[in-house]
């Protein structure tokens, strides 16, 4: 699976990403510009690990998901985690939003306060380079996996998964 998003992020870099790839299919103005903003977003998460992230969110059955939930899924620290959705969340776009849990108590220890989402702008993106549609295939895999949490966590995955306060997003 590691091999085939390098290989799509490898083909995201070389396709039309760079022209816009976004035109209204008339020979007009790509839809959203084709500005250097955008630009800079597209080679922002052709990245194997921020694709693989933008991912898992979306594959995740809430659409959201905190820093712990994604360094279960992968082989990334949590650390890095964090330095990569900071990145991603502090885009004059917004490529990720940050949400919080639906509650005005306390969150259990070992329970997350902070979760993830992939935002409307950000599907965009993935949609322009083609990496959207495996969205269904990786929510079959985790739907099978054994995911456990860093052990340095007080909850096991099933009770951070389970929490009732979690948010999703609207746009999803």
């Amino acid at each position: 699976m590691g091999r085939e998003i390098e290989d799509l992020c490898m083909a995201g870099e070389r396709s039309d990403v760079s022209k816009g790839d976004s035109s209204d299919g008339q020979g007009g103005r790509p839809e959203h510009g084709n500005d250097a903003e955008r630009l800079r977003d597209l080679r922002a998460i052709l990245t194997k690990t921020k694709v693989t992230l933008l991912q898992q969110m979306l594959a995740s059955p809430t659409g959201a998901l905190s820093a712990v939930e994604l360094a279960a899924r992968s082989e990334i620290t949590e650390s890095t985690i964090r330095d990569h959705l900071r990145d991603l969340t502090q885009r004059e776009r917004p490529i990720v939003e940050v949400l919080e849990a639906e509650t005005d108590d306390p969150v259990p220890n070992g329970i997350p306060r902070k979760y993830y989402a992939v935002s409307e702008y950000g599907i965009e993106l993935l949609k322009q380079v083609g990496l959207y549609e495996q969205i269904g295939i990786i929510y079959d895999m985790y739907e099978a996996a054994d995911l456990s949490v860093p052990a340095d966590r007080p909850r096991d995955i099933e009770e951070i998964e389970g929490y009732e306060h979690r948010p999703t997003p609207e746009w999803l």
